[in-house]
């Protein structure tokens, strides 16, 4: 009570009083700008993680196929001395088995694609994703490295794993060490088959997304181009050039991984050279990173609070 002042002269005391909160200065670890894109590729992983249809689907049935084609070739091994005539069909089997196993691997990475890949950039432009990372002085090149490597780590637990399993298994069903030896350069070959597979099932569909701004559109761009271009590309190699047929991407990885490994093509499919199978990858890898490059930097330069 104020002296001088009677109670029922007092003010009345106010309803909705504002404290001062005060302000607290950021004491956390401080980080380069240029680590900025590790923070994406960590939110790009946590995202595909969360539920089992983005990417653990994709993830059982590379582990399925995993699963088979080293069953096949442990049976094999074990049965060989006990088949006389028929070794030679079981020691080819065993020799057979990793690059045969690759275009399983190539279909279990589409599905990833069509879950975790083919629609980021479109999802981000619809959902106004792009104005909280540029207002935050993002730059494009965080955004695309942020990106493309986690895709790339998650498309390589599903198309990169898996082969390498079973180039270990090959090398411990060897029956001598001079096999061993011998064999042992199936491990820098599937390394090789590995990382263009991740590159192609990470950044084609990513340069899709990048396309079209609706997440359907770019998803349904994604798999025509995919099944039904890819398709005829196959078809055209078959009565044009069997180069044409590069252009499927699946179809490509396999005529890597079979010119690598020495294997024949079968009968009917067409004998891709492997400078077309390596031509038609890197150029499918080169141009996507491109796209996605050139769309999100115009988005930044086009947005809200966009960083130089």
């Amino acid at each position: 009570m104020k002296p001088g002042i009677a109670d029922d002269e007092q003010p009345p005391k106010p309803t909705g009083t504002i404290h001062d909160l005060g302000y607290k200065r950021y004491i956390g670890t401080r980080r380069a700008a240029s680590t900025r894109w590790r923070v994406i590729a960590r939110q790009q992983i946590s995202f595909a993680w969360k539920t089992w249809w983005r990417f653990k689907a994709a993830l059982g049935l590379a582990v399925i196929t995993m699963s088979i084609a080293g069953g096949m070739m442990m049976f094999a091994s074990d049965r060989k001395s006990s088949l006389g005539r028929a070794q030679f069909f079981a020691q080819r089997l065993i020799d057979t088995t990793l690059p045969e196993s690759i275009i399983w691997f190539c279909r279990a990475g589409f599905l990833a694609s069509l879950t975790i890949s083919a629609t980021v950039i479109a999802s981000d432009i619809q959902g106004g994703a792009f104005t909280f990372y540029f207002a935050r002085s993002t730059r494009p090149w965080h955004y695309v490295l942020g990106k493309l490597v986690g895709l790339c780590a998650l498309v390589a637990l599903v198309v990169f794993a898996g082969p390498l399993v079973i180039a270990c298994l090959r090398l411990g069903v060897s029956d001598t060490t001079e096999q061993l030896r011998e064999i042992l350069p199936i491990i820098p070959k599937t390394l090789a088959v590995g990382v263009l597979a991740t590159l192609a099932y990470a950044a084609v569909p990513l340069g899709f997304s990048a396309l079209l701004p609706n997440r359907r559109h770019a998803l349904a761009l994604w798999a025509a181009y995919y099944l039904i271009f890819g398709a005829m590309a196959y078809a055209l190699g078959h009565v044009a050039s069997p180069s044409i047929a590069a252009l499927d991407l699946p179809r490509a990885v396999q005529a890597v991984t079979f010119h690598l490994f020495d294997l024949e093509f079968r009968g009917n499919d067409p004998e891709i050279p492997l400078a077309a199978a390596l031509a038609s990858l890197s150029i499918h890898i080169t141009v996507s990173i491109g796209i996605v490059a050139y769309q999100v930097s115009r988005a930044q330069k086009s947005g809200v609070g966009g960083a130089s």
